[in-house]
């Protein structure tokens, strides 16, 4: 459960940043950076599930 939580984490802030930083890239430049800025909500929930996760496999 343990490794999970901390591959859920790593997944929660690529999505997280990768999210921003193309979307505001892609805002700044062309306008269309809509549909980046979604993976920014569903990496904080990979990040909160990450870590539960970890804080229950300690257990």
């Amino acid at each position: 459960m343990h490794k999970f939580g901390v591959i859920s984490i790593l997944l929660g802030l690529t999505l997280s940043i990768v999210g921003l930083v193309v979307g505001f890239a892609l805002a700044i430049g062309f306008g269309t950076g809509e549909q980046w800025f979604t993976l920014v909500p569903f990496g904080f929930v990979f990040l909160l599930l990450g870590v539960t996760l970890t804080q229950l496999g300690k257990k």
